[in-house]
This record gives C-alpha cells, structure tokens and sequence, in this order.
C-alpha cells in the first residue's frame, strides 16, 4: 500500500513530520530511547549514553548499518531528545524529536533542519517509513510489514523533491 506524504516544509527549510500516538508520553519516551524498545521499529542501540554517544543500527535498511548517535539532548522530564549523525562522510544530520500530550495519546515532532534539497526526495520518505514504523509498534502492529520499497520510495520521491525544489 503506498503511503500518503505528511511532512512540511517550515519556514526556515527544515524537514517537519508530525505523528499521533495512541499512548502516552511515557510509552512513546520508551519507544524513542532504550534500545529493547528502538529495536522494534528502527534498530538497537548500545553504548553509554552517559559517554555522549552511541551506535544504532538500522534494521530496516539493507546490510542493517551502524551509524554512531550523538546526543545533543535527551530530556525525559520535557521528552525532548536531539541527536547528530553523520551518515556520508562530512555530512552532518541534527534530528530533532519533542513528544507532546495529545487528546489521542501523545504526539511526535520530528524535525531535520538543513536538509539539503537534493536529497528532500530520499530522506523524506525514509523518515515517513520510520515513523510509520513506530506508529505500528505503539499501536502493536508489526513494523517489518511496513516496507520502504516501492510503498514509500519511489512513491513519495516526487513530492519531498517538489516540496524542497529551491
């Protein structure tokens, strides 16, 4: 089934996606930040967070990569998590994630500041796919059913490459 585009583009060129959650803060705090609960929709993570970093790895992606997180800000009290990674060489990805109280549950504001238009059509539906992927496990649904080829990539391509066209 392809998905539907949801992200925007703000005011000041970021990539801006938005998800609501049918649990509490709490619960999607989890899902964001230990590594039992990453493992089900992006990949485990290991290391020390006390240390500033750690390494994930992509389970949704081919080869199941690692690539090192570095925390920026990872607040339980205001849900708040920053992180950056740096996937190609020079590249710097700042993700930027703020869980907010939803008559629903809870709500997710995933940002990605910077992000160069030329890559809008490959990184944005990559983010749609994860977060539809943390969708389904917090409404205990299975992740691995959803894929990113063809559903969400190319399917979505056009319509992040037009949203950032310069």
């Amino acid at each position: 089934m392809t998905a539907t585009p949801t992200g925007s583009k703000t005011e000041d060129g970021a990539l801006r996606l938005l998800r609501v959650f049918p649990i509490d803060q709490q619960e999607l705090w989890k899902l964001l930040t230990e590594p039992a609960e990453t493992d089900r929709w992006i990949g485990p993570w290991s290391g020390d967070p006390a240390s500033g970093s750690v390494e994930l790895t992509l389970n949704a992606e081919e080869g199941r990569p690692a690539m090192e997180m570095r925390l920026i800000d990872c607040d339980a009290s205001t849900h708040r998590l920053v992180v950056e990674s740096s996937p190609q060489d020079g590249e710097v990805w700042r993700l930027q994630l703020q869980v907010l109280s939803d008559p629903e549950g809870s709500l997710l504001e995933f940002v990605m500041p910077n992000l160069e238009p030329t890559q809008a059509g490959s990184i944005g539906p990559g983010w749609e796919l994860y977060l539809d992927r943390l969708l389904a496990a917090a409404a205990g649904q299975d992740p691995e059913a959803i894929r990113f080829d063809p559903d969400y990539y190319p399917a979505l391509r056009d319509y992040y490459e037009l949203l950032f066209k310069p």
